[in-house]
C-alpha cells in the first residue's frame, strides 16, 4: 500500500471541500462512482457506511470541538458514540493520540483554555483516536501563524511516516503544499485541471497554475 500525502488545490468555490464531503458518505452524487479501497461507497446505504467511515477521519476546518467537553472527552467522543471500548481502552487510546499531537498534558482543559493552534491539534487527535487508514484534512492551515502551521505539517508527516496513515490536505497555503505533498490535484471550476508531485508543479509553465503559486491576480 502506497501511503502518501495527497493536496487538494484550487480556487474558493472550485468544489475541493465537496469532493472532501463526499469520499466519506456526508454528500451523495447525483452521478459517477467513488470508491475508498475496493468498495464502491455510493452503492451503500447509510447503515452500511460505517465501517467506510470508520476508515476515514476528519479535521473540519474550525476544529468542531464540543466547548462543554474537556480536551480528553472531545477526543473519546468518537470512541464513546460508535464502539464497545472499555473506559480503560478509551483512556489509553486518547492518552495515545494526545501523545502524538503533544497535547497529553492538557488533557483536562477546556477548548476555552488553550490556542487555536492548539485547538485544531485537538481536533486532529480526535481524527487519529479510531486508527484510521486516511485522514481529510480541511484547511487545516486556516487562522495560524506560519510557526503553528509548521507544527501541523510535522504532525501530517509523522502520521504518514510513523503510523502510515494517507493525509488528503485542503489548503491554501503554498508553503505547506512544498513541505508536505507527495501529490497534488489542482482542481478548477469542479473539475480536475492538473495533477503531479510538488517538483512537478514548482516547475510548471501552466500560466494559471503559475498564477496560483505566485499570487498573482489575474485580470478580467
Amino acid at each position: 500500500m502506497c501511503i502518501v500525502v495527497l493536496v487538494i488545490l484550487g480556487g474558493s468555490g472550485c468544489g475541493k471541500s465537496v469532493l472532501m464531503k463526499h469520499l466519506p458518505g456526508l454528500m451523495q452524487p447525483t452521478q459517477g462512482q467513488i470508491w475508498v479501497g475496493d468498495c464502491e461507497v455510493t452503492a451503500l446505504k447509510e447503515r452500511e457506511m460505517g465501517q467506510v467511515r470508520h476508515q476515514i477521519g476528519m479535521m473540519f476546518q474550525g476544529g468542531a470541538l464540543f466547548d462543554s467537553m474537556t480536551v480528553f472527552d472531545n477526543v473519546a467522543f468518537p470512541l464513546r458514540e460508535e464502539t464497545d471500548c472499555s473506559e480503560k481502552e478509551i483512556e489509553e487510546r486518547v492518552m495515545n493520540a494526545l501523545e502524538i499531537v503533544k497535547l497529553a498534558a492538557h488533557a483536562h482543559k477546556f477548548p476555552s483554555d488553550i490556542s487555536g493552534g492548539m485547538r485544531k491539534r485537538v481536533a486532529l487527535a480526535r481524527a487519529v483516536v479510531d486508527h484510521p487508514a486516511c485522514i481529510i484534512y480541511d484547511e487545516p492551515h486556516a487562522g495560524l501563524d506560519p510557526m503553528t502551521a509548521d507544527t501541523i505539517d510535522r504532525l501530517i508527516k509523522t502520521l504518514q511516516n510513523e503510523h502510515a496513515i494517507t493525509n488528503i490536505v485542503i489548503t491554501h497555503e503554498i508553503r505547506s503544499v512544498f513541505r508536505i505533498a507527495d501529490r497534488i490535484v489542482f482542481m478548477k471550476e469542479g473539475r480536475v485541471y492538473w495533477t503531479g508531485t510538488s517538483a512537478e508543479l514548482q516547475a510548471t509553465s501552466d500560466p494559471f497554475l503559475r498564477d496560483f503559486i505566485e499570487g498573482n491576480a489575474q485580470e478580467d
